[in-house]
């Protein structure tokens, strides 16, 4: 019995001891793999910023990474074909790290809708301009293998602080609101028939194309973004994930335009606002209102 109760003592010492060493260790709280390639702590300001991010909030981001190397996972390589990464712009690298710093400190209670952990940030991805109505938001986004490519992350275009901070909430929701959550019927409903798809199956134009998007149409029916008119009616997630990047990310006042003389978007707004509320505690208005200080 003695040699029992020694031992026991003796395992319990040996497991605080191994809880003590451990204590410098990351652990991610996120179920998935370890970086690739491994983040380090670097001696540049992008390479700190990156390293922290990981270290609090285990997001594996990479910003100098090209060409096939930059296709390359832990799970395999992304498919791309059409495309070849360059590197992102060292101080332009900076601007956009810092901004989704204060992002995710700013949603860090919320870990569980942020489904993506690697983000790229690459230079010139394609040779297109995405400005026209703001659909990309300034730049565009590829999701794959729990993977998110942000492109254009260089000095060639001009920037755009709120285009840019506007993208970065949109990487932020994409996943969670496309492949985790239903969306509640009365939202819906309110612009049913008008997705791309039923306008297509009536014979009734698009309300967006690569050329052009009836702003005035799409807002009558309850539309806040072109991107939302693409959506589906059994899953309309786009359209749903617009109002809430387009409530957090555009101030009060600005919105209000839209919210005082259009009637759908008034009936749609009120939903998201009490679902997010409900189902996530979520004060869209209060997140608002911090995130217009970002990057400021």
């Amino acid at each position: 019995m003695k040699y029992i109760i020694k031992l026991m003592s003796l395992l319990l010492i040996i497991s605080s001891l191994t809880s003590c060493e451990k204590e410098e260790v990351l652990v991610s709280d996120f179920n998935g793999r370890d970086p690739f390639p491994i983040i380090e702590q670097g001696t540049t300001e992008a390479s700190q910023l990156i390293y922290d991010l990981y270290k609090d909030h285990d997001i594996h981001i990479y910003y100098d990474l090209e060409g096939e190397e930059a296709l390359k996972t832990e799970y395999g390589k992304i498919s791309l074909s059409s495309y070849s990464p360059v590197k992102a712009d060292d101080e332009r690298a900076v601007i956009y790290l810092k901004m989704i710093r204060e992002m995710y400190d700013l949603f860090s209670d919320y870990r569980e809708l942020q489904v993506y952990r690697r983000l790229l940030l690459f230079g010139n991805l394609t040779t297109s301009t995405y400005h026209s109505y703001g659909f990309n938001r300034d730049f565009g986004t590829f999701n794959s293998q729990g993977t998110q490519i942000m492109s254009n992350v260089n000095n060639t275009y001009d920037f755009d602080l709120t285009l840019t901070k506007e993208m970065l909430l949109s990487a932020y929701f994409t996943g969670y609101f496309q492949y985790y959550y239903s969306l509640p019927e009365s939202f819906k409903n309110v612009s049913a028939g008008n997705y791309r798809w039923e306008r297509s199956g009536n014979g009734e134009p698009a309300l967006f194309t690569s050329t052009q998007y009836d702003e005035e149409l799409a807002t009558d029916i309850g539309f806040v973004h072109p991107y939302a008119t693409l959506a589906i009616l059994y899953n309309p997630f786009a359209d749903w994930h617009s109002y809430v990047v387009w409530i957090i990310s555009r101030p009060k006042a600005e919105r209000d335009v839209w919210l005082d003389t259009k009637p759908n978007i008034k009936a749609k707004y009120d939903i998201v606002i009490e679902t997010m509320a409900n189902d996530f505690e979520m004060d869209l208005e209060a997140f608002s209102t911090a995130w217009q200080l970002v990057g400021k």
